[in-house]
């Protein structure tokens, strides 16, 4: 497959099928692809289940939920409700919602393009300390038993996130974690428009050359569940896909003129109105973790707590 840098499984599968449906039908060994649309949100699943479907998409064993939520700062609370009952449906399908939850927001808050897991941190109601301290107004609220834990990047504390987590969930011994970050994409459309929930945990930083480790169920021993939502695209990646649309320049050609122009690692671009659109899904994490566990808690509740 062409060297195209990308978090996304759904990206990855349609750059494959581009070449393998012009000679087989259906999906290739190894790959179940599903979809749907509710809403107006297209909601993609691909299962990979053998050694052959992970060589295929560069990715391990699991699945790969992909929701396409569009812009959400530019619609109304109905829409963005929508996407949040959807994003729901994908966590209960993962994991055990009656059953504690460590929550862990990835990246760097004072970037703006990477504070996505920060942010939605921010929006997470935690509740164990509640649990811990007033039993009976946890149980009369129906709240379920989340706990939060941000814990930056390398260069701010010393500490890798992995570490952070492992000491977490050695105290708080919660049957999920899930993790929420930024990833980069390929699809300018899919830019903060996207989100992406798998079972098979991340690297933090890969999608941008700065691969910190795996972070995943055989890091942690406790199922793991990750939250991505694609803030940045590769220069190179937008590059390739004008060029290619062009159709006068075969594949050497492309990756010569890609190679003269990006001779270092290559930058990064991220939406014009990066703030709002990461700011608000971050919101839609947070509030979706938040009714996935804390069932009796409205949407309009949480904008207040």
């Amino acid at each position: 497959m062409k060297n195209i840098r990308t978090d996304m499984a759904s990206e990855m599968r349609e750059e494959y099928m581009k070449t393998y449906s012009k000679q087989h039908k259906g999906e290739p060994d190894g790959i179940k692809y599903e979809a749907s649309e509710r809403c107006g949100i297209k909601t993609t699943k691909i299962s990979v289940f053998n050694e052959k479907g992970s060589e295929i998409l560069g990715k391990p064993m699991g699945n790969y939920y992909s929701m396409h939520t569009g812009k959400l700062w530019l619609s109304d609370f109905d829409k963005f409700k929508c996407a949040a009952n959807e994003l729901v449906k994908i966590l209960s399908s993962l994991c055990d919602t009656s059953a504690p939850v460590l929550v862990a927001g990835l990246g760097n808050r004072y970037i703006t393009a990477d504070a996505i897991g920060p942010l939605a941190a921010n929006n997470v109601v935690v509740s164990r300390h509640i649990k811990e301290y007033e039993r009976g107004i946890y149980e009369s609220a129906g709240l379920g038993d989340v706990s939060s834990i941000v814990p930056g990047v390398i260069a701010q504390t010393g500490i890798e996130a992995a570490e952070q987590i492992k000491g977490a969930v050695k105290m708080v011994k919660p049957s999920t974690v899930i993790l929420i970050d930024a990833l980069a994409c390929r699809e300018l459309s899919s830019l903060a428009a996207t989100v992406q929930v798998t079972d098979t945990g991340i690297c933090p930083g890969s999608g941008v050359g700065n691969d910190r480790g795996e972070l995943s169920e055989k890091t942690f021993g406790v199922k793991t569940v990750c939250i991505g939502i694609p803030t940045v695209i590769d220069t190179r990646t937008l590059v390739r896909d004008a060029l290619e649309s062009c159709g006068s320049m075969t594949e050497d050609e492309i990756n010569s003129v890609i190679s003269c122009a990006y001779k270092d690692t290559g930058s990064y671009v991220c939406p014009k109105d990066c703030d709002v659109a990461v700011e608000e899904m971050a919101r839609l994490a947070g509030y979706a973790v938040n009714k996935a566990f804390h069932r009796s808690l409205s949407y309009e509740e949480m904008m207040y707590l």
